[in-house]
């Protein structure tokens, strides 16, 4: 399977991710002619290129991981080509935008799916199947995150150059996936311009509600705490990028149920001679989505479809409503 990548940056990691899946990587397009060339030269690309109708000509399945602003031209450019396509979160910059891509994916002959690595991370998937026998009443997420820029001042501007205000998305994925639910109000706080920190209230189909804070934070990293909490039970994991580790970590998942505590599931962290286990998630998504590339294709349930991420997409924009408005933004 011939698999082309954009994006000389992040793109990276899902090249040495399909690499491991055993594809074969064999076009790379960057927004700068001289750097992708050398990128891909490193790399052992055969083809670098600037032009993403180029790079859909050579191979069988995109992986879009440019800019985000870029995502939707570039995934329907890619579909218009007849090519599955990987697109890394968050699917675009809007609401709307995500609506069309939606539209496009569904008419398609090829798969589309979105990357959202949480959902290749074991602790969690054990966690999930925990869950469906159990309803879960509240969602707790607090996450610090050193990698959102709080320099910038944009007046009026809640995006910027993202639509996740710095990796809500995958947090929002996470908490949908792991419940099964749909978003349905959304009442949100939101500072810096753009968003460098939110605080969101977000109710669920399921009658669950989650409550999610997204901070920027002076420590190194990524650091969060997860608390799942229904009828008699509760079960939660902390979890994130520690540079001291070089990696990602995750504790086990534990659970208190019937009046006492129990591991779940094993954690996670960096081992010598093993990928790094975020860069595994990376090669399981990547495996799913070759399965998905046979002569029927069909989409693999545990990776997010474009609908999962439009999905997404609805909560972000109502939590910018919710901003403007000082009030609860119902979700049809």
């Amino acid at each position: 399977m011939r698999i082309g990548v954009i994006g000389t940056k992040w793109g990276l990691m899902h090249v040495g991710a399909f690499r491991a899946a055993g594809a074969e990587v064999v076009a790379l397009c960057g927004q700068h002619e001289a750097q992708t060339r050398e990128v891909a030269a490193r790399e052992g690309i055969p083809l670098a290129t600037t032009d993403v109708r180029e790079l859909c000509a050579a191979v069988d399945a995109v992986v879009v991981a440019s800019p985000d602003a870029l995502h939707r031209a570039h995934v329907e450019t890619a579909l218009d080509a007849g090519r599955a396509v990987l697109c890394e979160k968050p699917l675009t910059l809007t609401r709307e935008d995500a609506g069309v891509l939606v539209e496009k994916a569904r008419a398609a002959k090829r798969p589309c799916a979105v990357n959202f690595p949480y959902r290749m991370l074991p602790p969690l998937r054990a966690l999930r199947a925990w869950l469906s026998q159990r309803a879960a009443h509240h969602l707790v997420i607090t996450v610090r995150n050193h990698f959102v820029p709080t320099d910038a001042l944009e007046p009026g501007a809640y995006v910027g150059r993202s639509a996740d205000f710095g990796g809500v998305s995958h947090l929002l994925d996470a908490a949908l996936w792991l419940t099964g639910a749909s978003p349905t109000w959304v009442q949100a706080s939101l500072s810096g311009r753009p968003v460098h920190t939110a605080a969101l209230h977000v109710g669920l189909s399921s009658g669950a509600v989650l409550v999610l804070t997204h901070a920027a934070s002076p420590e190194p990293g990524l650091h969060g705490g997860w608390s799942l909490l229904g009828e008699g039970w509760e079960a939660g994991f902390s979890g994130g990028f520690v540079p001291a580790r070089e990696g990602w970590c995750v504790s086990p998942v534990r659970c208190f149920e019937s009046g006492r505590w129990r591991d779940l599931a094993p954690g996670l962290e960096p081992r010598p001679g093993e990928r790094e286990p975020w860069a595994e998630a990376h090669v399981e998504t990547a495996r799913r989505f070759l399965g998905m590339l046979g002569a029927r294709p069909e989409v693999d349930p545990e990776l997010a479809s474009v609908e999962d991420a439009a999905k997404v997409q609805r909560i972000l924009s109502a939590a910018m409503a919710s901003e403007d408005g000082g009030r609860r933004i119902p979700l049809d």
